[in-house]
């Protein structure tokens, strides 16, 4: 685990230390002069609005009713512990308080966050192609150390598009046999517990559609987001289509790299798109610092005020979540 902890921490340096290293102070402070601060305001209400969305959305999933202030505060917080908690860790947060909070099975609770994820995936992969098809990049792609970004993106979240779907389906169609082979292994009762939940929601069509539907448009708006902050940057290639080059490009690096908060993937797949659609270097890493810092401060500021509403403490809620994780949990 220390090992794997340094490896992404290492990632991390090297990547911000890239984005970073050979930077104009003087044009940064005059990016930052230039910068419509103003375009902030829908900015960050469009990440409320993406926020709420995405609440309802885990509800359809969960297919219980779940109060949407108690299910507001347990998303927030897991997604505080998945930006803070290396090695992805944070994950298991949510599920973990749906179980102590709502009485909802770990399993149940864990296989939504699974569905959620997939669905997340799919919708990445379904952006890539439409950048790939109907945005006109600079020689058809964009190329970062000799590699086809958005191909080499397209093969990883197909790839786990792909075995999320194949693991599924053997997990569903193969059924107890699988089972009765796993029961013998110390994670049996949680694939139970998982097989459980996904059979839940399969037999919801309709809450699936309305989830597919919802995730398009949280997608959307958050690629919405990311364009007004390109207008607020004068001298920047302000267009739908470049917002959303940027922002799947962007979302490429974070899954092939998810560091801790996602410092230095973030911030060097970001600016690597923009260089690629002709802005200035200085200017597309000003961007994607500030880019990152917006969405980062809006996840842990929401994370930070429902912990302390809850009076929880995120070290003993990250350590729960690993009791639940290895078998512990309800």
């Amino acid at each position: 685990m220390r090992v794997k902890i340094a490896a992404v921490l290492v990632v991390t340096a090297l990547c911000l230390a890239w984005v970073l290293w050979g930077i104009d102070p003087d044009v940064v402070a005059v990016s930052l002069g230039d910068f419509r601060w103003t375009y902030m305001v829908p900015v960050m209400a469009i990440y409320v609005v993406a926020h709420a969305l995405r609440v309802v959305r885990l509800r359809a999933i969960l297919g219980r009713p779940v109060p949407f202030w108690r299910l507001l505060s347990i998303l927030s917080i897991g997604y505080l512990a998945i930006n803070v908690v290396p090695l992805r860790m944070g994950e298991f947060v949510r599920p973990t308080l749906l179980a102590e909070k709502e009485e909802i099975p770990f399993g149940a609770g864990l296989a939504a966050i699974f569905v959620e994820r997939l669905v997340d995936m799919l919708m990445l992969l379904g952006m890539m192609l439409l950048v790939g098809f109907a945005v006109d990049l600079p020689e058809g792609r964009i190329v970062v150390e000799g590699i086809d970004v958005l191909r080499a993106g397209q093969r990883a979240v197909g790839t786990v598009v792909l075995s999320g779907i194949a693991g599924l389906v053997a997990l569903l169609v193969v059924g107890e046999p699988l089972l009765r082979v796993t029961d013998r292994l110390p994670i049996g009762g949680f694939l139970r517990r998982f097989r459980d939940g996904i059979l839940a929601l399969a037999r919801r069509p309709a809450a699936l559609a309305g989830v597919l539907a919802a995730s398009v448009v949280i997608w959307a708006i958050t690629v919405l987001a990311v364009y007004v902050t390109l207008l607020a940057f004068p001298g920047l290639p302000a267009t739908p289509g470049n917002a959303l080059t940027i922002w799947s490009v962007t979302l490429s690096g974070m899954t092939v790299a998810p560091t801790p908060g996602f410092f230095g993937g973030f911030e060097a797949f970001c600016t690597a798109g923009l260089l690629m659609l002709g802005a200035d270097g200085d200017r597309a890493r000003t961007f994607a610092v500030l880019l990152h810092l917006g969405q980062f401060g809006f996840t842990v500021g929401t994370g930070l005020m429902f912990l302390l509403y809850e009076g929880f403490s995120l070290t003993e809620v990250v350590g729960r979540s690993r009791v639940s994780a290895t078998g512990g949990g309800a």
